[in-house]
Order: structure tokens, then sequence, then C-alpha cells
């Protein structure tokens, strides 16, 4: 197994579960923690957001501001990241979620001032860079309110993408966690239109609205976005279907020689 720290390992890290669905949130952890163990996989949670960035480059993966506690100021405790690591320690995948509390105003209002991904928009955007919420995407962000949770920072190493589920598990987990530490719903993120449309069943989204323009002067034909979001419910449903599936099915890696996924499975 790997050599992550045992303090940092999922069922170290869950902690006090806050949600009213304790006995189901539990269930849940227990048995993908133990999936993932058979699979040779360890599953570990950080919140020093520092290091995140570092592991990210692993993957190749660009960090969002969200997670970066340079751009925007993170309260201790209020954001997580997630990495999985195979049984040679070798980094197969990253997640991350961020709760927002959202005083007074609307996430509506946080993103189009850009305040969600800077402390101070006006100095630290990008000259050029503009952010702008068409009706059906604002309409939707209008009505959040209070808290929210930000989800991101997903990848999958090559040996693992398309043949793997491990994009479903990541997300998943990484709601759950957010549910149980702080009921922070509905689960927020933002993608790109192709990245979406390639993507989208593996996201899981069960609102997805268009009319995000992000004006970015390193990605000037990328503009187009969507506002997506995992309510309460679907999140909580998705826990309900991974324990009613065959702990064989639910947690597949197709990159593994057949055999060496039977033996794990036994």
């Amino acid at each position: 197994m790997s050599d992550v720290m045992l303090r940092n390992r999922l069922l170290s890290r869950v902690g006090t579960i806050v949600a009213p669905e304790r006995p189901l949130l539990s269930r849940y952890f227990l048995a993908v923690d133990s999936d993932m163990r058979r699979l040779g996989v360890t599953l570990s949670v950080d919140e020093n957001m520092d290091q995140f960035e570092a592991v990210c480059r692993e993957t190749g993966k660009f960090v969002p501001n969200a997670f970066r506690p340079g751009m925007t100021p993170i309260v201790p405790g209020e954001a997580l990241w997630f990495q999985a690591r195979d049984a040679e320690n070798n980094l197969i995948a990253t997640f991350a979620v961020r709760c927002y509390r959202l005083p007074q105003k609307t996430l509506g209002d946080w993103l189009s001032t850009g305040a969600l991904f800077y402390e101070n928009p006006i100095q630290q955007m990008p000259e050029g860079e503009r952010f702008f919420l068409g009706a059906e995407a604002d309409a939707y962000a209008r009505t959040i309110r209070h808290s929210c949770t930000f989800i991101g920072g997903l990848a999958i190493t090559d040996d693992y993408r398309g043949r793997t589920n491990l994009a479903e598990v990541m997300t998943t987990l990484g709601c759950a966690i957010a549910m149980a530490h702080w009921d922070a719903a509905p689960m927020i993120s933002i993608a790109e239109d192709e990245v979406f449309a390639k993507n989208q069943d593996k996201y899981r989204f069960d609102v997805a609205c268009p009319g995000v323009f992000w004006y970015r002067p390193h990605k000037p034909h990328r503009t187009c976005m969507w506002l997506l979001a995992r309510t309460r419910g679907a999140v909580l449903n998705d826990l309900v279907e991974f324990l009613d599936t065959d702990s064989v099915q639910r947690v597949q890696v197709r990159s593994m020689h057949e055999p060496a996924l039977m033996a794990a499975a036994q």
C-alpha cells in the first residue's frame, strides 16, 4: 500500500458528520474505502491547500483559484483536497472541495464580481479578464444563499483515464465529505463547453445552466461555459445507488489486468 500518512487516510479524516444523514454517509465512507483498498488504492484527505498545487503538478492539472490560498483566503478547515495512490505510491487521481459562506449576497453576486476567485478582483484579475452570467446561469446562481460547496481540481492520470470510473468515485466522494463536514449544498462547479459535453456523464450534475462567459487572456477561444450543480438530493441518491451496487462493479479499474482485478475483488 502507499505510504500516505495514517492521519490523512480517508477514514481518519471523516470526523464528526454534521449532516442529518449520518448513517448513510458512514456506510458509504466505509464501503468506498474498503473497495479501493481491495484494489490496492489508498484514498487520503488533506486540508493544507498549499500542498495541493504541488501534488497537481504530478498530473499536469491546473489548480482553480478557489483552491489557491494566495488568490483568495481560505478559512482553516473549509477546504479539502483528495488524492488516490496506487500500491506503488503513484498518484492516480486528485479532487478538491471548498465551502463558501455567502453572507448577505447570493452566489450570483459573488460570481459576477469575481469575488469567488479573487480576494481583490480589481488588483488580482489579469488585464482583460471578464466574467459574465447569462440569463439561465444568473437565475440559478441567485437562488443560492447562505452557503454552497465549490468542487473541482479533478484529474485522472493517463493509465486510469478513460479506463476506470475513478472520476465518478472521486467526485461523489468529495461531495459526500463536503456534506459530512459542512452540510453545504449544492455542490457548484464551472466547466468549459467542450469539457462538459465530453464528461457530463462522469460528473453526474443534475443542474446544468448555460450562459457563463469567462474571458481569459490566456484562453481567448474558450470563453463559453456552464454553471453546474449537484443538489443535496442528487448526492444522497448517488450514495444509495453506490451502496446498492455490487462491490466489484461499483469501483471498476479496467486498466488492471483482468486476473489482477478478479484477485483483488476476492
